[in-house]
């Protein structure tokens, strides 16, 4: 991490050189000899990032370098901020020479101040290498393993809930002849209970029936591949152990191989790490003409995938409320015992903190047999903290990641507890840190890092239709863990409210915080609510931030952080979510400024100044979801722009048509109006990707789409547009103005139509269709089933008033979602079969008068979303 941190400020350094090499004058020089003096010094971190867990002045050095950098990337940015005003703006002639002066005072300063960082870089660099600290390059990085024992905590396994079809599962298929599914992996997130249903299905009555030889071998990650050889064929020839200790490897090897082929044996490699650790073992089990199994357990996902691509892969799920509680019951010795409503209480938030992982289960419930449950309820940070058996257990996921992606994980703890963090969003932030380059932009990065975390079971993952990664989630407790290591590496703080509604640092667990008062902070997050008091005692600690988050602020007023904020010179990320008032002219002064969101604010005017805001990638403006804001037209000079959400609703008096034919770099445009943007300036967009056209005063407006259609959109992968009209209905002409559109869209319209135009002329690459309060009297169905890329379908609020709906055979070959939900007339359904092959979702609801629903495809794996058909189905 302490490399990153060096990366990082190299990557700043070099950024600084490149595009503000004019303000740097006098002190270039020094500035890139710093910058190659970090260079170095990158090569004897990649070895002391691996030391720092078992050596305390490794540790120090470590942590001194990273300070040492963080204070040069201060200074020289603080110097840029001085100079560049002064030499932007025209200086008359009286003040050149006392301005001339100053100048060279402050050129002096910077460069003895960065004379002194580079001293103390060589310093610390020579301290340890004599410490035996050696150069690693990049293409030489050590894969290092955290030191663990095998196995800890075992006693925390022992009580089995909730999973019996997983055994019956898994139990099923390993007795199956053939060689499909030789090997079967049970994979997922530390403290889950891989191991627990593994040796449940190990020991089932008809496995033990069914199979000659039994080995069960912890690999973990400390391993000796031959000791764990020597240990299976032990079990399995247990008459021939002294004959064993005496083998050589390849007769292990042969020894092991050969008794899998003779018997059917099931051989348990527990807690598999790594795949090299597979590699060092694979010789020993045959792949074809053997009747015996493998079962693997691992964090790791795509370790299972390693040992066999076509096996079977099965996640334990985690324990629901009701199995939790009987868990919990058997561990404190409550099943025959009547609780009362406090004890219900407590239980049922200790229980939350658990989010059904049964190791965490398991250690409640040893607290709770021995201390009063108010006592544990007012302690529950302390015994789920930094020092406690379960940190230790889900520490480990983290531990193993590769250096570089642990960065990545860290920044997925500045977010609020149980959100669903959007991918997307999450990348853009990630780019604007400097983390992931902007000219290698692709979704498929963020897809690449969440996908390895997801495998080894540190976060969850949503999918749109598409197969692409929507949200994110981190697990509770993987979440402490989370943001504790990023405090420990100076990554992030996180404050935010606790049960007893006081202000706590979250990820201070059982850490002395003394210190916090004092430390420099990156990045900080804020999930509460503030006091004017309390703000001020952070305050010193927030004037070097480069990253500043308010969530759930809703309470807050803008001029209650307008004085710290406007001190943050530095920063680059500033978002602002639901906070109250409007930006004052100062945010101009935010020069650095890269990621600004305003999601959920409250705003009316946003200032002229933020034309100053010349750096920005990122720009959210969307505020408050009813907010008519008025936007002034400074938006063209942000030529960095790749990301632009306009607000849903300008502000109606006063707002001047804004200017975007500049912004090249757009890759994003949200809630782009064409009553207050001009069309035309679409047409110089053309790095577009993503664009959301908002039509919201009638069908007039609809005569832009053919417009867009003659626009030559390159790198378009989504368009859509959002129409709404309330004055009247939509005639078949009005809507046949979208047939000309040839891109792939998706289109949302809330109001009346008088009728649906026939198929040919809708858009043709249709993708997802959203009708609201349309009032069709026709029923839509034989119109929009003919619309062969249609993948989501909803009517809702009164889309259709008819009494009969029919789907025929072959019609809607790709939709996969459909939603029916408040059509109070429709009293019957008919779905003929071979329609909607693809269908997997299914919602509906508010249909009171439906009475009969003839589905020919019922044998199909649907999911019934709020729906309440089941008596109604012929």
């Amino acid at each position: 991490m302490a490399e990153f941190a060096i990366s990082s400020v190299v990557k700043t350094i070099g950024n600084l050189l490149t595009h503000e090499a004019r303000f740097l004058r006098g002190v270039e020089g020094k500035v890139e000899d710093l910058q190659k003096e970090l260079k170095l010094i990158q090569g004897l971190l990649r070895d002391a990032d691996a030391r720092v867990e078992n050596d305390q002045a490794v540790g120090e050095w470590v942590a001194q370098l990273r300070d040492v950098a963080w204070h040069a990337e201060d200074i020289i940015e603080e110097y840029i901020l001085r100079v560049a005003p002064k030499k932007e703006q025209y200086i008359v002639k009286a003040y050149r020479g006392l301005v001339a002066k100053c100048a060279c005072l402050q050129v002096h300063a910077v460069g003895t101040e960065i004379d002194s960082l580079k001293s103390k870089i060589s310093n610390l660099g020579t301290s340890m290498q004599a410490h035996g600290i050696k150069m690693v390059n990049e293409g030489e990085r050590k894969r290092t393993r955290a030191s663990a024992s095998k196995r800890t905590y075992a006693h925390f396994e022992e009580d089995f809930f909730g999973r019996e079809d997983s055994v019956q599962e898994l139990v099923k298929e390993l007795l199956k002849d053939g060689e499909q599914y030789r090997v079967i992996t049970i994979w997922g997130m530390g403290g889950l209970g891989k191991t627990a249903l593994a040796r449940k299905v190990f020991t089932h009555d008809k496995v033990k029936n069914n199979f000659d030889g039994f080995a069960w071998a912890c690999v973990s990650q400390e391993y000796h591949s031959k000791d764990i050889l020597m240990e299976i064929l032990v079990e399995l020839v247990p008459d021939q152990r002294e004959k064993v200790k005496e083998m050589m490897d390849d007769e292990l090897f042969k020894a092991l191989y050969e008794i899998q082929l003779k018997k059917r044996c099931i051989v348990v490699l527990d807690d598999i790490w790594a795949k090299e650790a597979w590699d060092s073992l694979q010789a020993a089990f045959p792949v074809k003409g053997t009747r015996s199994k493998l079962l693997i357990t691992t964090r790791n996902r795509e370790v299972a995938e390693h040992i066999d691509p076509y096996g079977l892969f099965h996640k334990p799920r985690f324990l629901s409320n009701e199995d939790s509680w009987d868990l919990l019951k058997k561990r404190v010795s409550l099943e025959t015992k009547v609780m009362d409503a406090n004890m219900k209480m407590l239980g049922d938030k200790l229980l939350k903190k658990c989010g059904g992982l049964p190791l965490a289960i398991n250690v409640l419930g040893g607290l709770l047999a021995d201390n009063k449950w108010e006592t544990i309820y007012k302690d529950i940070n302390l015994h789920f903290g930094d020092k406690s058996d379960i940190f230790r257990v889900l520490a480990l996921s983290y531990d193993d990641l590769p250096q570089h992606l642990k960065p990545y994980f860290l920044y997925l703890g500045s977010f609020p507890e149980n959100t669903e963090i959007p991918a997307t969003k999450v990348l853009q932030m990630w780019i604007v840190e400097g983390f992931v380059s902007p000219n290698a932009y692709d979704e498929d990065v963020v897809e690449q890092y969440l996908m390895k975390f997801a495998n080894r079971g540190m976060v969850r993952v949503r999918f749109t239709l598409s197969g692409k990664i929507k949200t994110c989630c981190l697990h509770n407790l993987m979440r402490d863990i989370c943001i504790c290591k990023a405090w420990q590496e100076k990554f992030l703080t996180v404050l935010e409210n606790q049960q007893d509604n006081e202000i706590e640092d979250s990820s201070s667990s059982s850490m002395a915080m003394g210190v916090e008062s004092t430390r420099k902070t990156r990045r900080l997050s804020l999930n509460m609510l503030m006091s004017d008091s309390q703000v001020r005692q952070k305050e010193n600690t927030m004037l070097h931030l480069r990253t500043l988050m308010f969530f759930n602020s809703r309470e807050c007023m803008w001029e209650q952080f307008e004085h710290i904020i406007i001190n943050c010179k530095f920063l680059r990320v500033l978002k602002l979510e639901g906070m109250k008032g409007n930006l004052p002219e100062s945010v101009g002064d935010l020069v650095h400024l890269r990621y600004l969101s305003l999601e959920g604010c409250m705003l009316k005017d946003l200032p002229q100044s933020m034309g100053n805001l010349v750096c920005m990638e990122y720009l959210d403006l969307q505020g408050l979801e009813h907010s008519k804001v008025n936007v002034p037209n400074v938006l063209w000079k942000m030529r960095r722009l790749r990301h632009l959400h306009l607000p849903k609703y300008f502000a109606e008096n006063g707002q001047k048509n804004l200017r975007l034919d500049s912004l090249e770099n757009l890759q994003t445009l949200r809630n782009f109006n064409p009553k207050y943007c001009n069309v035309n300036d679409l047409g110089k967009l053309t790095n577009l990707r993503k664009i959301i056209v908002s039509l919201q005063y009638g069908s007039y407006q609809l005569k832009i789409i053919p417009q867009l259609a003659h626009f030559t959109f390159k790198h378009l992968q989504s368009s859509s547009f959002e129409i709404l009209n309330q004055i009247r209905s939509f005639t078949e002409n009005e809507l046949s103005n979208m047939s000309s559109y040839h891109l792939s869209c998706k289109l949302f319209i809330k109001g009346g139509i008088e009728k649906l135009p026939e198929y040919k002329n809708l858009p043709q690459q249709l993708r997802k269709l959203v009708l609201l309060d349309s009032q069709l009297k026709e029923d839509p169905m034989p119109t929009l089933e003919k619309l062969n890329d249609m993948v989501v379908l909803q009517l809702m609020n009164r889309a259709f008033v008819g009494k009969e709906m029919v789907c025929s055979a072959g019609g809607f070959p790709q939709l996969k979602h459909l939603v029916l939900h408040d059509l109070p007339n429709l009293e019957e359904w008919r779905v003929a079969e071979g329609a909607m092959p693809h269908l997997s979702k299914l919602g509906v609801s508010g249909c009171p008068k439906l009475k009969t629903v003839t589905i020919s495809f019922l044998e199909m794996n649907i999911c019934f979303s709020k729906t309440s058909i089941g008596s109604k189905l012929s």
